[in-house]
């Protein structure tokens, strides 16, 4: 009986989005290894996320317990170290795992026959396919860039300029503020700035605070802030009332940790080329708003693994051929972008509501259309659809079949931002007339 050579993949990035891939390879058989130019887990970036096992947003009661009745899940807050960790100590073999000093990413040969990946401590890696995980600024889909503008016909010009950023987030976390209950939610929509809270079950406060910058920037263009330059922009909003009564300097006295960052939007067009893929940040960015970022990194990462283990198990020769993998990552992307450019599309939408421009910020005001079901609907419109590993047990709970319903469908169909649009139109020379 043939032996057929193993499908090796090479994941750059060990954040959530390349560990979950690493994790779901794993379960198909598909050998891999993951590099890191900083520790496992350190505090880089982002340094707060909110998880609801695959679906990000989390909304306070009674929407929260709406969603975990629906789905059978209930939503999960915790540091984006702390689930980085998690994933990392749940892999079985830790040695496919290179992480740390002289570990970043220079340069990528790319054949027919297969990559090979040169990091600056001199070591390479070699596999069928490179997937670049590692966030906006990733050095793999600047590789993939190059190699494809030798070739023809190159990437699409609007992948280059496809992220900018409009506004900026302080966010981070404080200790147990009086008067925010565990459990508790809050937006605060405004102008100058907006906020979000969400407290834990231990009381910690995870706090966001947005910002519209006074100009448009593009990536590579982005700018950095330094610490003092977060805590000039707390100071300056101390007396902002994230309820009746707790202002957000209540809150920021209890800061164990913060970081300002800009927030970069865009989807790229192009996913992948030849041997290349990119996931998560590096393939689509949204604010923070919405909350789907790093479940949109998850469901890319377990499309991705849907793909490759398709074509791992359908190969006709030994090894996976150009052919073959160049079908599984058009696949990976067919699969995922129409729903990305819906959700990046919201997170769009909410971000610049929340910021009260324009008319759809009128919906959060009008009884008409916001009730306690309100929120629970527009999240259930987001989870439909989730993408699950297609060769391992579905986690289905409760008996209940959303899951596996389609992006269209919905227990309670919220109406589109379009009708919002029309009806806060409606309301607004209402408004005026009345005057």
């Amino acid at each position: 009986m043939e032996t057929k050579a193993p499908m090796k993949v090479i994941i750059v990035g060990g954040a959530i989005a390349g560990l979950t891939l690493a994790h779901s390879l794993k379960h198909a058989n598909i050998d891999y290894q993951v590099i890191d130019a900083y520790p496992i887990a350190s505090p880089v970036g982002a340094s707060i996320a909110i998880f609801q096992n695959g679906c990000k947003v989390l909304a306070a009661p009674p929407a929260g317990t709406l969603l975990e009745q629906r789905f059978g899940y209930s939503i999960c807050l915790l540091p984006r170290q702390r689930l980085i960790q998690l994933l990392y100590d749940h892999l079985e073999d830790k040695s496919k795992v290179h992480a740390g000093h002289g570990k970043k990413v220079i340069r990528v040969a790319h054949s027919t026959e297969g990559v090979e990946v040169f990091t600056e401590d001199g070591s390479s890696y070699s596999g069928d396919v490179v997937v670049g995980c590692d966030g906006i600024h990733s050095s793999v889909r600047s590789e993939m860039w190059r190699h494809a503008e030798l070739n023809h016909p190159g990437i699409p010009l609007a992948d280059r300029s496809a992220f900018a950023s409009e506004f900026t987030c302080l966010f981070g976390i404080a200790g147990a503020v009086p008067g925010l209950p565990p459990g508790e939610s809050n937006i605060v929509h405004g102008k100058p700035a907006s906020f979000l809270t969400f407290i834990g079950l231990n009381g910690d406060v995870y706090f966001f605070l947005y910002m519209r910058m006074s100009e448009r920037h593009l990536w590579p263009d982005s700018p950095r802030f330094s610490q003092e330059q977060g805590e000039s922009l707390a100071n300056a909003h101390m007396g902002a009332h994230i309820t009746e009564d707790v202002t957000f300097g209540d809150i920021w006295t209890k800061r164990k940790t913060f970081t300002l960052l800009p927030m970069e939007e865009g989807v790229l067009q192009d996913w992948h080329w030849g041997r290349f893929a990119v996931v998560g940040d590096a393939a689509h960015k949204m604010t923070v708003n919405l909350g789907q970022g790093g479940n949109s990194a998850i469901e890319s990462a377990a499309a991705l693994a849907n793909a490759l283990n398709e074509a791992n198990l359908c190969r006709r020769g030994d090894r996976v051929s150009q052919e073959e993998i160049e079908m599984a990552l058009s696949n990976y992307q067919e699969s995922r972008r129409p729903r990305l450019v819906t959700i990046a599309r919201a997170a769009f939408e909410i971000a610049r509501s929340q910021a009260l421009e324009g008319l759809k910020p009128w919906l959060f005001f009008s009884r008409v259309f916001f009730d306690n079901t309100f929120l629970a609907d527009l999240s259930t419109e987001q989870f439909l659809g989730t993408v699950l590993l297609n060769y391992i047990r579905k986690p289905i709970r409760l008996d209940n079949s959303l899951w596996l319903q389609g992006n269209n469908q919905s227990l309670t169909k919220p109406p589109s931002f379009h009708f919002f649009a029309c009806a806060a139109l409606v309301l607004t020379l209402s408004w005026i007339l009345k005057r």
